[in-house]
């Protein structure tokens, strides 16, 4: 068995592609007894990692992908937590809720003292356990609790064969254990992939120092192959140049630097000294856009305070459109792509099987459409009911994605002329031609603009602890035109730093 695989790559780096091109080279030696499994953070990933797959392949039964949690349930909670936990019985039922609301439920908002508190607490998870019920934040501590015990560990190892973590730097010292187990199997090849620097989830209870984060102390250990993947597709050349200035951490010896793979060098990054009103800023950046003939629509103004976002969407008469809304999908693409993933054929296989064309599935795909805007197809259940009954399809595994997502991409209300608004977190993982970074305090810009690792590596209060690397994944969200403001006024010395990086003040 090699060693795990951990790549470490940037913004645009084309981390998503490379992993399906891991997975399925994969493939070829996935025995028909074990599983391959591929983990992600968020159902938009999963998503998306499932329709690039079933593009290119048809999707074995034997591979999993989804997200941590649904990982953790299907493979260790529901088989193994009972077994491991006398005090978890019957059916598991999961509620997506944490113990916390269950107690502030219970308690009905009353004040508690700390000791009490914890012991309504333990009451209530053994009363709930007891009946199967499983909260969200149980799901990571029965899993963990679970790969302790030896039996539990040679099981899983000889069960799954392939791990792929994506976004590895969001993996907390719990999910670590539980990937760790697996490693100490000898028996599952593991891949790892991530970037440090887009770590912006505040420290666990049991990190203290950033240095401590997973991903880091895997990359300095050496049970982990560590690889450096440094290109970036999406950034101009003068924007990948200026992100080098806050991702410049060694690697057994290495500098990690991206190296844009653009062929045009692109618009130095402008700082807009104008503050205090959006209203005041804004048009500037939108001047920089109307050179560079940049739509709308690929024009985001992206901030870590909401409330913030509330003042940008002021400004702009409300005509801004959400993350969420603001996708480039096509709801036709994804319908088809749900539907041969959900048949577990491609579209070569579906033609066959049901001898028509191409045009054939984007028929089917149409009656899915409308069968979703008129609230025939509400969930993955009524999905698949409809696709069974309704279009006579065959079902031959379960619905791989999930249509909450295809609902809203369909939203008729996006607007011409409308630009995209959003706080950095729900940005993180998305891109557009412009970005305009706005900080609301100056010390928060001094912290974005912080190039020192020493520092930038602090912890620092919780409303503080990231602030340095949301900067970076703001600044990383640009293709072709990157703008800085703050609503404060800067001083002389940002001022002399941002000349120093060689930005442009207008």
């Amino acid at each position: 068995m090699s060693k795990p695989k951990l790549i470490i790559a940037g913004p645009g780096a084309g981390k998503t592609y490379g992993m399906v091109n891991e997975i399925i080279s994969s493939l070829n030696d996935l025995s028909p007894a074990r599983y391959m499994v591929v983990i992600t953070y968020t159902n938009s990933a999963t998503d998306n990692i499932k329709s690039r797959l079933a593009k290119r392949i048809q999707i074995p039964k034997n591979l999993f992908i989804g997200t941590m949690h649904s990982f953790l349930n299907k493979f260790i909670v529901i088989p193994f937590s009972s077994f491991h936990n006398k005090e978890v019985s019957g059916e598991k039922l999961f509620i997506q809720c944490q113990t916390n609301d269950i107690f502030a439920k219970a308690t009905k908002g009353q004040s508690v003292n700390f000791k009490t508190a914890n012991f309504i607490k333990k009451k209530l998870k053994a009363k709930m356990n007891s009946n199967g019920y499983i909260t969200y934040d149980q799901t990571v501590s029965l899993a963990k609790d679970c790969i302790g015990n030896k039996e539990v560990r040679r099981i899983l190892s000889n069960r799954i064969q392939f791990l792929f973590v994506d976004e590895f730097q969001d993996t907390s010292n719990s999910i670590f254990a539980i990937i760790d187990g697996l490693r100490k199997g000898k028996k599952t090849n593991i891949y790892c992939v991530g970037d440090p620097e887009q770590h912006i989830q505040s420290f666990d209870s049991g990190i203290k120092i950033f240095e401590n984060i997973p991903i880091l102390k895997c990359a300095n250990s050496s049970q982990f192959k560590v690889v450096l993947n440094t290109d970036n597709y999406r950034s101009t050349q003068n924007i990948t140049s200026f992100l080098n200035h806050f991702n410049a951490r060694k690697f057994n010896g290495e500098i990690f630097q991206q190296e844009s793979k653009s062929d045009t060098e692109g618009e130095k990054i402008k700082f807009i000294s104008d503050y205090g009103e959006i209203s005041k800023m804004s048009p500037k950046f939108f001047e920089q856009c109307d050179t560079l003939s940049i739509s709308s629509n690929e024009r985001c103004l992206i901030a870590k305070k909401n409330d913030v976002i509330k003042r940008i969407s002021a400004s702009l008469a409300h005509n801004i459109i959400t993350p969420k809304k603001s996708g480039n999908l096509n709801p036709i693409k994804e319908i088809k792509a749900t539907l041969l993933s959900t048949l577990g054929l491609n579209q070569t296989q579906f033609c066959e099987k049901y001898n028509t064309d191409e045009f054939g599935v984007i028929k089917y795909s149409l009656k899915i459409f409308k069968a979703i805007r008129e609230g025939v197809i509400t969930n993955e259940n009524t999905f698949g009911k409809f696709v069974k009954d309704e279009i006579g399809l065959e079902l031959n595994s379960e619905v791989p994605v999930k249509i909450d997502r295809l609902r809203i991409n369909m939203s008729p209300d996006k607007i011409d002329n409308a630009v995209v608004a959003s706080n950095i977190h729900n940005y993180k993982g998305l891109e557009s031609d412009a970005v305009f970074a706005i900080a609301k305090t100056h010390e928060e810009l001094k912290l974005w603009l912080e190039m020192n690792f020493d520092i930038r590596d602090l912890y620092r209060d919780k409303e503080m602890t990231d602030y340095s690397r949301l900067g970076y994944v703001a600044f990383s969200r640009a293709r072709k035109l990157l703008c800085i403001g703050c609503l404060e006024q800067i001083d002389d010395a940002t001022i002399q730093k941002l000349e120093e990086l060689n930005v442009d003040i207008i």
